[in-house]
């Protein structure tokens, strides 16, 4: 894929994003009837990146049982996330303590991104004088 191409579909990525935005939500959340003490999350304009960091962080919890995640068609922008717990919690909360793990983790690594990029500044400034 050539760089004019990548920004073409970037481009409609964006458009898609605005259009779907505007019309419906983007997180749709379903009890599973196949499973017990299971949900389904559907995350529309999202990838396996953020699939798989909510997987992985998920499994993490001991009262997660089974946590998987799968990309709904290669040319939609749509993942599905399950989570399965053993009863002692319901999904939807462990879902939501991964969500702030997450959400934490980010901020964290935004703070030390910063710092590490003032530090840099700085030793720069320090070299040019």
């Amino acid at each position: 894929m050539n760089g004019e191409d990548f920004r073409s579909k970037l481009r409609e990525f964006h458009l898609r994003s605005k259009e779907q935005s505007s019309q419906e939500s983007r997180v749709i959340l379903e009890d599973e009837k196949k499973m017990n003490n299971a949900c389904c999350v559907k995350l529309y304009l999202e990838d396996h990146t953020i699939g798989n960091l909510t997987r992985m962080n998920l499994l993490k919890q001991k009262e997660v049982t089974f946590s998987g995640y799968r990309q709904i068609h290669p040319l939609q922008h749509t993942i599905e996330i399950k989570v399965q717990t053993n009863g002692s919690i319901k999904p939807y909360d462990a879902l939501q303590k991964t969500l702030q793990d997450l959400s934490d983790e980010f901020k964290n690594l935004e703070e030390e991104w910063a710092r590490k990029v003032a530090e840099k500044e700085k030793h720069q400034m320090k070299l040019e004088i």
